[in-house]
């Protein structure tokens, strides 16, 4: 499974990590992560995703390498054709129970 974090408009990559209680660069380490296990379970190689995507095998090469960050276009144009998108979605925080025991 994959991890999803909820992105609020203006969020900035520090905020993200805080509300994740991470840092930026390990969710971004994260992400790489994932992008790599979703190409591999998909039995895809570097290759075959750039034939599908028609994003530069390479490009795809720096950004599991973490040489490279990939804009949201880029991530469209390489899940897209194999069915898949980002999304940004609210989910309700559950309310922490009070400690009734003092």
């Amino acid at each position: 499974m994959y991890n999803i974090y909820v992105v609020s408009p203006g969020d900035t990559i520090d905020n993200i990590a805080l509300k994740y209680n991470t840092t930026p660069e390990e969710l971004y380490k994260e992400f790489i992560k994932d992008f790599v296990s979703f190409r591999k379970e998909n039995n895809l190689t570097q290759e075959l995703l750039s034939l599908y995507s028609k994003v530069n095998r390479v490009k795809i090469a720096r950004i599991e390498s973490d040489m490279h960050s990939p804009t949201i276009k880029a991530m469209i144009d390489i899940l897209g054709p194999l069915g898949y998108t980002l999304k940004i979605e609210k989910v309700n925080k559950k309310k922490k129970k009070e400690n009734k025991d003092c």
